[in-house]
């Protein structure tokens, strides 16, 4: 999920005697509905009329968050052993994406991303291997997902254990939309973290480039139709390489970890973009396009041998012509209160981790606006944040944001439920272990 600053223990105690705390926003809290969980990194309703919430663990297992609001011991799936073995330590692996077909209720379908153990054809030093997989229940009972019934539909080798990206959502459209980061291999391709982001030899920075060839899934998001097409799925008209030039899968790419995407209910989509060097950033993809990484970070050119001290000038198109589409929010991350960082700004946060417009109806004040979240104001010390943007009429404007709300965890995603309220998941150690993480609801004071 992260760029990793381990290390660099100067710059976190900068960080925490900085740190930014919110008063909670006018009218604005978070009120407990589950905790005892691990890493719950997403929580979807179940539309079949009983009420349930199922919680996505990045351990591998889907529980059930009923509708007395007791978490249920027995869970809705276990991935855990077709899973990758996770470490108890800041990792970025595991069950990353979930989504409910929007019949689920007729037709007990659903669809999964995850860290699989590496597969007999891949290369052998590499990491691991990407699986995105159909499950579906048993015919005539919607309690639980049967792990017999899965059909892989999409298969990648991973060469590193970074930039994952992961999430799952289907559009309005009724296709599935799938997030695949940029592989990490310039960190170093294996088990180990060979390179931090800070200190990437020149030699491996080629591999930044498959977020911008079009002949590799890595960085993109891609659109499939998983109701037609044999064996796997149909290509939808529309996806910009469907008819050549590209995988026919694509939609949009340069994204260097889209880690959480979220379809608005108006038709909006929002793509979450974790940051390797400086700015962390959301994007209104409203098209198929290029959404810059490597050439740019989010709205800001990028050196990748000096990247505290990125250019001012670049090129705001690709080797294609094509422009690159630019974010609607962005923000500095700590690595800007670097004492090399020519920035010359405090860093706000650590990672973005999710993005969505709020269209509930029990906090007025927040409807229309975006609502988005960081993953942690300092990297050792849980802290958590929520900001709101206030979305601009100009087109090409990033939208103006203010903190809203600190928590003392870390903050791994956001979600909304059918009546458009929000759900703010937290997990306060390092990565998917222990039984720390909670679910909370935004709500009115």
């Amino acid at each position: 999920m992260k760029h990793s600053v381990i290390g660099l223990a100067q710059v976190c105690i900068a960080i925490l005697a900085t740190l930014w705390v919110y008063p909670a926003a006018a009218g604005i809290e978070l009120e407990l509905l589950a905790e005892g969980l691990t890493a719950p990194i997403h929580l979807e309703e179940v539309a079949d009329g009983s009420n349930r919430k199922l919680i996505v663990q990045q351990n591998g297992l889907v529980r059930v968050l009923a509708a007395d609001g007791k978490v249920q011991s027995e869970p809705f799936l276990d991935l855990r052993p077709r899973m990758l073995q996770l470490e108890q330590n800041f990792e970025e692996r595991g069950l990353l994406g979930f989504a409910l077909h929007p019949e689920f209720a007729r037709n007990g379908r659903m669809f999964v991303s995850y860290s699989a153990p590496l597969r007999a054809s891949a290369p052998q030093s590499w990491n691991y291997t990407r699986r995105v997989s159909e499950l579906s229940t048993a015919v005539g009972d919607l309690s639980k997902a049967d792990l017999s019934s899965e059909r892989v539909l999409l298969e990648v080798d991973w060469p590193s254990r970074k930039h994952n990206g992961g999430a799952l959502a289907f559009g309005p459209d009724g296709f599935l939309y799938i997030g695949l980061g940029d592989g990490g291999v310039s960190h170093g391709i294996g088990q180990k973290v060979v390179w931090e982001a800070f200190d990437v030899p020149a030699a491996a920075l080629t591999w930044d480039a498959l977020a911008q060839d079009a002949e590799s899934l890595f960085g993109k998001v891609l659109r499939i139709d998983v109701d037609h097409g044999f064996p796997n799925y149909a290509i939808p008209r529309g996806n910009p390489f469907a008819n050549g030039g590209g995988r026919k899968e694509i939609w949009a790419w340069g994204f260097r970890n889209p880690y959480r995407i979220a379809f608005d209910r108006s038709g909006g989509f929002f793509v979450t973009a974790v940051a390797e060097t400086l700015w962390e950033a959301a994007y209104h993809v409203k098209a198929p396009g290029n959404y810059g990484w490597p050439l740019m970070e989010g709205a800001h050119c990028v050196d990748r041998l000096r990247p505290r001290q990125p250019p001012k000038d670049c090129a705001r198109q690709d080797a294609a012509g094509r422009r690159i589409e630019l974010p609607v929010v962005e923000y500095p991350n700590m690595q800007a209160s670097h004492p090399e960082s020519v920035l010359g700004i405090k860093g706000v946060g650590t990672a973005i981790t999710g993005a969505l417009l709020y269209r509930g109806r029990s906090i007025p004040d927040l409807i229309g606006k975006l609502i988005f979240s960081d993953w942690s104001a300092a990297f050792k010390e849980p802290s958590g944040q929520i900001f709101v943007a206030t979305p601009s009429a100009r087109e090409g404007e990033l939208w103006p944001y203010a903190g809203t709300l600190q928590v003392k965890s870390r903050i791994v995603g956001l979600t909304e439920d059918r009546l458009g309220e929000v759900y703010v998941l937290t997990n306060e150690t390092f990565g998917p272990y222990g039984e720390t993480g909670k679910i909370f609801r935004l709500i009115a004071r």
